[in-house]
């Protein structure tokens, strides 16, 4: 183990141990305040998980609006 762990270490990148860690940390405090595993799982899914928005396109409620 002290001979494959800096060997490991240095296999990935810190950009990648630092995302699981702020994963993981998400995790941890979706499951301290109680959450169950679906609902964790949700919670962390929408840290995790990008929103396309783009700053060319109109929001589909102002669209409305203008039609109405």
């Amino acid at each position: 183990l002290k001979e494959n762990l800096p060997k490991a270490l240095e296999s990935v990148k810190l950009e990648t141990i630092r995302k699981w860690e702020h994963r993981t940390i998400r995790w941890m405090e979706a499951y301290r305040s109680g959450l169950g595993a679906k609902d964790a799982q949700l919670w962390v899914k929408q840290f995790s998980s990008k929103r396309y928005s783009s700053h060319r396109r109109i929001p589909e409620g102002v669209a409305r609006a203008f039609d109405a």
